[in-house]
């Protein structure tokens, strides 16, 4: 004869057993929608910086060469005089038949140089600016490497699932082969702490021990 108590035993663990399942599974989803946002918003965020970084290029272009601010075309006109009157003076010396000469421009060497340390300076700061942006797309690509590393988890806990309802299909098999006999106390709480055993010492992350404890309370060890 069936134990009324054993039934409403095995039915309790089912049903703690089925929700631990349905909330490791759901832990499952919002890890692979988590780690789907996540890419996404990396590779949105590849194609801001390297449009940023395309811009920033033009601009360096524009504003070097192309259309240069008063500054800066000022320090560039100067340069090309100093080059211009170097070029002069050097094809003079030729004409004359004396090039071994010291080729010196008009220009003091201070005031040279100083034009040239700050159109540097000038430049530096734009290049600076590129470089931040590469700095931001290693950034963003680590970042997404680092989330689809999130995969192996996912897997990890998809075998854990499966492990345990094998887990449980065998100790169901066992009791309900002759349930009559064997819807005992004791062996419906053998059965189901070898289950709850065998799940719990498959799982290799904190949350799923913390949901496990949430239904069983502290693990068993298998005696």
């Amino acid at each position: 004869m069936v134990d009324q108590d054993s039934s409403t035993q095995l039915i309790s663990f089912l049903q703690h057993f089925t929700k631990l399942t349905e909330e490791q599974l759901l832990s499952v989803r919002e890890t692979m929608v988590s780690a789907v946002e996540t890419v996404m918003k990396g590779v949105e965020g590849i194609s801001q910086a390297t449009e940023d970084k395309r811009e920033q290029a033009e601009k360096v272009l524009e504003s070097t060469f192309v259309n240069p601010d008063a500054e800066t075309e000022v320090l560039i006109q100067d340069l090309q005089k100093v080059v211009d009157d170097l070029f002069e003076k050097s094809a003079s010396q030729i004409d004359q038949g004396s090039p071994s000469k010291p080729i010196l421009s008009f220009e003091p060497e201070v005031l040279v140089r100083n034009r040239i340390n700050r159109l540097n300076g000038k430049f530096e700061g734009d290049m600076k600016s590129l470089e931040q942006l590469d700095q931001q797309l290693g950034s963003l690509l680590f970042g997404i490497i680092g989330t689809l590393s999130a995969e192996d988890v996912i897997a990890q806990k998809i075998d854990h699932v499966t492990m345990s309802l094998r887990a449980l299909q065998t100790g169901l098999s066992y009791l309900l082969i002759d349930y009559e006999h064997r819807c005992r106390p004791a062996d419906i709480e053998r059965v189901t702490d070898d289950i709850k055993d065998l799940t719990f010492r498959q799982y290799t992350t904190e949350d799923e021990k913390v949901r496990f404890r949430s239904h069983f309370g502290p693990e068993k060890k298998a005696s």
